[in-house]
């Protein structure tokens, strides 16, 4: 333990210190006050978000904190609450702005997609199979497109709705087909193996006017196929855009020795 005369030393140094400091040069600047706050001026309030995820309304609500050190905000889509410390006026306008945000999203449709996934070539002897609904398509490719023949490799439905904002994807599919495919020890023959496809678009968007239909559309749509253990490929990447009920086709890959065609209708269903 330190002894009396030390105690008292030190005490008097203390002192001599805060002396010269009260009576010697002041800085020229003051220290930066800390926006720490120390007080028992923060509120917390716990609000319960009942039409919207609580984290979609965070990144709005966030703006009107104060920004203090020790305000906090927080989410939770388990619990539908969003946990707010903070300074009752700044809770005040939280509050204000989820009454306003937290309303019920507009009911959206469902689109219903339907993809035929066509195989085309000039193997001889082959013969043209193909759903009957699509006989005016192929027509048309025959006049623009350099292959006899024209077969259906699958068919694919599916249901998506209209979606757009920062996510991956709001449509996304896969699937497998079998597929006529070269047999690697006689070239002249060919075998069945499965192929691989996937498709996906980043946005779903539906447009309409008095004047005319409702259009669909689709940012980014790619649609890939496959063969698991060969190199092959095909690939089609296009921005969608098709009215109400209209059959279009969506593009062409080449696919070893055919090409691969994609014909696409889409449905609002009301």
């Amino acid at each position: 333990m330190y002894s009396t005369e030390l105690k008292t030393l030190a005490l008097s140094l203390l002192l001599a210190t805060f002396s010269t400091a009260a009576v010697g040069q002041t800085p020229s600047q003051p220290a930066p006050a800390d926006k720490y706050v120390t007080n028992s001026g923060f509120k917390n309030r716990v609000f319960e978000v009942h039409n919207r995820m609580p984290d979609d309304l965070v990144p709005v609500i966030r703006l009107l904190t104060s920004g203090f050190k020790g305000a906090e905000l927080a989410a939770s889509n388990e619990f539908r609450t969003i946990t707010v410390r903070d300074f009752p006026e700044n809770i005040a306008a939280i509050e204000e702005a989820i009454k306003r945000l937290d309303t019920p999203e507009v009911t959206r449709p469902d689109i219903e997609l339907r993809m035929h996934v066509l195989l085309a070539s000039n193997k001889e002897g082959a013969s043209n199979q193909y759903p009957a609904d699509l006989k005016d398509v192929i027509a048309e490719l025959q006049k623009t497109l350099n292959f006899k023949d024209y077969t259906l490799l699958t068919s694919i439905a599916q249901r998506t709705r209209e979606s757009r904002g920062p996510r991956n994807a709001y449509l996304d599919g896969r699937g497998s087909a079998e597929v006529a495919w070269p047999n690697p020890n006689v070239p002249s023959q060919t075998e069945r193996r499965i192929s691989n496809y996937q498709f996906y678009a980043n946005s779903v968007a539906l447009t309409s006017s008095p004047s005319g239909p409702t259009e669909i559309q689709l940012g980014e749509f790619t649609f890939s196929l496959s063969v698991p253990g060969t190199v092959t490929e095909a690939r089609i990447h296009s921005d969608v855009r098709m009215r109400d009920g209209e059959r279009v086709v969506v593009g062409t890959a080449g696919f070893s020795d055919k090409a691969l065609i994609l014909v696409m209708t889409a449905r609002v269903l009301k």
